[in-house]
């Protein structure tokens, strides 16, 4: 069988993806091997799986990890681009093309911008794959950010002209740093030049977002690629709250929960005045409760989703990728209040399908929690849509049709698709 190599980076709901599509490699006979960072690689090493431990690991109390949580749009997209991806591209490059002559293939999350490298220099059969949805200029989809089902295609190439307004001073840095390492850079790299056309693969629900028909060919959508982390032994089991009030699990995600801004403690301003029951996901270990609401309201570090989703009527979250999906797995509504980086698109693609409502962070308060939350619990629309979607998913064969685009892409007879098919976004991303 064959020789695996996937390289992906740091927060759950990107990590977690590429855990599942490797343990499903791994089930199928094939040797997989990791290079992620540090304390990533000791975790797939405990799955039985091969690691190699690449670059640091972020410092979550670091005045660097501020900026990347900072509620902001453009920000923290420029401090990543700037200070963690585009320097990493050297010592990524320099680490990982030696383990390319021990694998048959390369599979790198879009946002590696290593990997063009890599695959240059070393000449590795390369594909990509990214669990991000709305990550790809289309006339017919979605326009990023906008909670609006159907836009006209001007308001598509308003939103994707924005998108590279934010990018082109990045794009310049990105373009010299790939011919500094004597690699051809792309036109429009830090939007579109991760991508391998010899195949990528969206590693997502397609009942969740479907595949816009005008995306190339080479860009496949695979299935839900879903895997929770287990809790550490030493900690303690999540409780759920007993009484008759409905659920609501109030959760930060994996990243975001670094610098929760007062959030917890909103949450439970907002249900003070009602009969629900609250989880506080990823509240640090011995967060206060106060007395009144001690009976209904519980604190935990951790817990997986599969765990806690089912039981809940409502998720109040950031609106990363793994939450957001797994929330609309599991049939749950939600309420999404982005922080930044895809989760804007996340929080869109909620209110925009129904299945569910956005509050952005500038507007958030406990009244308009509050408010939000009676609405989303008391929406039989949004419910039927949300229950509806959740069958769906369930119903699909998930990181399987992933892995089966991965052995496709280890077959020597594949090559991709025929070179004019991948000019259709020339026009997209032309200046207006």
């Amino acid at each position: 069988m064959a020789r695996i190599l996937l390289h992906t980076l740091g927060s759950a709901g990107d990590f977690n993806p590429f855990v599942a599509l490797g343990l499903e490699l791994q089930r199928r006979g094939h040797s997989v091997r990791f290079a992620v960072s540090p304390a990533n690689a000791q975790r797939i090493i405990d799955l039985g799986m091969d690691a190699v431990a690449i670059g640091p690991d972020l410092d979550p109390d670091s005045a660097l990890m501020r900026k990347l949580l900072a509620p902001e749009v453009i920000g923290p997209i420029d401090t990543l681009f700037r200070n963690v991806l585009i320097p990493a591209i050297e010592p990524a490059t320099d680490a990982i093309a030696p383990l390319c002559k021990d694998a048959d293939l390369f599979v790198s999350h879009i946002v590696q911008l290593a990997a063009p490298v890599i695959a240059h220099r070393t000449g590795i059969r390369w594909i990509s794959a990214t669990p991000t949805t709305n990550c790809y200029p289309s006339h017919s989809g979605d326009a990023p950010g906008i909670a609006w089902r159907n836009p006209p295609v001007m308001v598509n190439r308003l939103a994707w002209a924005a998108v590279r307004g934010v990018l082109w001073q990045l794009d310049t840095l990105l373009c010299e740093q790939y011919l500094k390492l004597g690699t051809p850079p792309r036109g429009d790299s830090a939007i579109l030049g991760t991508y391998s056309e010899l195949m990528t693969i969206g590693l997502w629900s397609p009942a969740f977002f479907p595949r816009p028909d005008d995306w190339p060919e080479w860009f496949q959508v695979g299935g839900y690629a879903r895997w929770d982390a287990q809790a550490a032994v030493s900690a303690p089991r999540a409780g759920i709250p007993q009484g008759p009030g409905p659920l609501i699990v109030f959760t930060l995600g994996s990243s975001v929960v670094n610098d929760p801004r007062g959030y917890y403690e909103m949450a439970m301003e907002a249900i003070r005045p009602t009969n629900w029951r609250a989880v506080l996901l990823g509240a640090p270990d011995g967060f206060p409760i106060p007395a009144e609401l001690a009976g209904r309201v519980v604190a935990s570090r951790y817990a997986q989703y599969a765990e806690l989703f089912p039981a809940a009527s409502a998720i109040v979250h950031q609106g990363g990728v793994g939450t957001t999906q797994a929330a609309c797995y599991y049939g749950v509504p939600s309420i999404v209040v982005p922080r930044g980086f895809d989760q804007f698109e996340n929080a869109a693609h909620i209110q925009r399908h129904r299945l569910g409502l956005r509050i952005m962070p500038s507007a958030l308060s406990p009244r308009l929690l509050r408010i939000r939350l009676e609405r989303l619990l008391t929406s039989g629309k949004i419910t039927k849509n949300v229950t509806s979607l959740a069958e769906r998913m369930q119903d699909e064969p998930g990181v399987s049709r992933s892995a089966d685009l991965v052995e496709l892409a280890l077959d020597p007879s594949y090559s991709g698709v025929p070179s004019q098919q991948r000019s259709l976004f020339a026009p997209m991303l032309a200046p207006a």
